[in-house]
This record gives structure tokens, C-alpha cells and sequence, in this order.
């Protein structure tokens, strides 16, 4: 069966005869019937009822036209997208929860590139999202940290999407709090230490999940602060009593929050849920692109910064 045999089945589908669509391809009819005939052999299945005021699609042809119709129409994408191939920009894109390390990998990854043209894309979205985008083919990977609690829930969720998660690192979940804040005198932080104090937490999601990015659920605390945006939650961290958890915060001081020495400070969190699993998803049976694979050099370099402060 070849490409051509699938265009002639598809015109003669629109057409409902085969002499209208032997004259629109430019062909003899018996040609067109030779290629019906090669393609219900090759299948072992019949396309159409043939009548003396035409033809039409049997329930076979009928989801055969389906496929063949993708099938071609991908492929004069592929033609149009290669035929203009020098104005044509690479095309990578990334999608992640909110990461910081995330970000700065991807920037000094951008930085890194020599091409004359691209079309890249960082989203960062909620977790949930992550794997909607990766699954529908808008990114080519998701990055995603977890905690132990969701692994079982998130591998469930991979399994229906035929995805498969690679774990890269374990990271610690750290407390983020101003320098003069109540707890900044601890060396480690429980949730007990911290019911008192606002939580920040985004709030991109529509709906609390098993997948939730801070999954931190706002039973277990008393205040609950809701941001969409990092500079606001930053900015509350920076001011107020609240506090954040999380592996990474961008910091308003080069990122030297591990250290003591900028305006954010960071405890461990000295709980069960300290743990995470940092890891990237993707389709099965996919291979990196040479670009995932730049970036992920990058991004091993700055999780090899993080686990040493760590």
C-alpha cells in the first residue's frame, strides 16, 4: 500500500465515483481500480459498495478514509514544513512546574545556542498541566519534582498516557523565610513549627489533586496564601511572616539562599515529605533530540550546584 493508493482512495471517497475522481487525478479508471483492488487485498477488508449510481464507504472504508486522511495530511505538513526549510526556526519547548533551577538551566542553555533561527518555549504550569502539555506533543518533555506520596498516583496517570517518568536526582525540600522571621533562628523546620505562620503556595490549578504542585494540603496548615505570580510570592516571603517550601526559590540576591546571606533564608524541612524526586517525562519509545539532550547538560550542572550547597 503507498502513499499514492491513499490519495486515490480518499478522492474517490469525496467524489462517489470512480470515473469523477480517474478524471480530477488524471488517471484511467482502470488504474483506480487496480489500486482499490491492491488496497482491499493488502487489508483483507472492502472499501466501498459499488452500485450503478456509484460508490460509497463501507463501515471499514469508513475508518480506513479516517486514518488515510492523518496519514496524508502529515505528510504534506512534512513536505511544506521541508520545502521551506531555510526559514523554518528549530523548535524546542520545555514545561515544568515552578523551578527555578529549571529556568536558569534553560537561560544559560539559550545563551549557550548558535543557531540563526529558533522557536523555544519554557511554560511553567501546574502538574497536571505538565503532563497534558507533554502528552498532547506541545512540549517535548515535562519536568516535574514529586514527593513519595504521589509517585504510585503520578505512575498510574503515565501508564493511561503511555509516558514514562526518569527519575534524575533527589532533592531536599527546604522552608523559605526573611532573615527576621520567627523560625529563622531553627535549624530545622517541622509543620508544627510552622502552623502559625501564612503558607504561600501557587494557585494555577483549578482543583486540589494528588498531583498538586505543593501538596502540602491546606487542611494540615491554618494560613494559606494563594499567588499566581513568583515575584509576588517572593515578594511576600520578603516582607511578611510568610513562608514558602520547595527545593529552589529565586532569591533576590544571586540565589545565594542556602548560605544565609540574602534576603531569603532556608531551613531543611524536617519531615517526611523533605524528600523529592526531580525527574523529566516523555512519550514511550521516545528518543532525546539533540537539543533536549544540550539542555539537559545544563540542567545537570546546576542540580550538581544545588545537592553541593544542599
Amino acid at each position: 500500500m503507498t502513499l499514492q493508493n491513499l490519495k486515490y482512495m480518499i478522492e474517490i471517497s469525496n467524489c462517489g465515483s470512480f470515473s469523477q475522481a480517474a478524471k480530477k487525478l488524471f488517471i484511467s479508471q482502470s488504474t483506480l481500480s487496480t489500486a482499490v483492488k491492491e488496497v482491499e487485498q493488502d487489508l483483507g477488508i472492502t472499501l466501498f459498495h459499488r452500485t450503478n449510481r456509484g460508490v460509497s464507504l463501507t463501515l471499514d472504508g469508513e475508518d480506513f478514509i479516517r486514518y488515510a486522511k492523518d496519514i496524508v495530511d502529515r505528510t504534506r505538513y512534512l513536505e511544506q514544513r521541508y520545502a521551506s526549510r531555510k526559514s523554518l526556526p528549530i523548535r524546542f519547548s520545555i514545561s515544568a512546574q515552578h523551578l527555578p533551577f529549571v529556568v536558569r538551566s534553560f537561560t544559560s542553555f539559550l545563551n549557550d545556542l548558535d543557531l540563526s533561527s529558533f522557536d523555544m518555549a519554557l511554560r511553567e504550569c501546574d502538574t497536571l498541566s505538565v503532563l497534558n502539555e507533554v502528552y498532547s506533543g506541545r512540549s517535548e518533555l515535562g519536568i516535574v519534582a514529586l514527593q513519595n506520596s504521589q509517585l504510585n498516583t503520578f505512575q498510574t496517570q503515565l501508564t493511561a498516557m503511555d509516558m514514562n517518568f526518569h527519575e534524575i536526582a533527589q532533592l531536599q525540600n527546604y522552608v523559605f523565610l526573611r532573615k527576621e522571621h520567627p523560625l529563622a533562628s531553627k535549624d530545622l523546620i517541622s509543620i508544627k513549627d510552622l502552623e502559625d505562620y501564612p503558607f504561600v503556595t501557587y494557585d494555577d490549578e483549578t482543583e486540589i489533586s494528588p498531583l498538586s504542585e505543593e501538596l502540602l494540603i491546606y487542611t494540615i496548615l491554618n494560613k494559606n496564601m494563594h499567588v499566581s505570580d513568583r515575584c509576588t510570592k517572593i515578594a511576600l516571603v520578603r516582607k511578611t511572616d510568610c513562608f514558602s517550601i520547595g527545593p529552589d526559590l529565586t532569591n533576590s540576591n544571586a540565589d545565594s539562599f542556602h548560605k544565609g546571606t540574602g534576603e531569603i533564608i532556608a531551613r531543611p524541612l524536617n519531615e517526611d515529605i523533605g524528600q523529592l524526586h526531580l525527574g523529566y517525562i516523555h512519550k514511550n519509545n521516545y528518543i532525546l533530540s539533540s537539543l533536549a539532550q544540550k539542555y539537559f547538560t545544563y540542567l545537570t550542572e546546576e542540580l550538581n550546584s544545588l545537592l553541593k550547597i544542599c
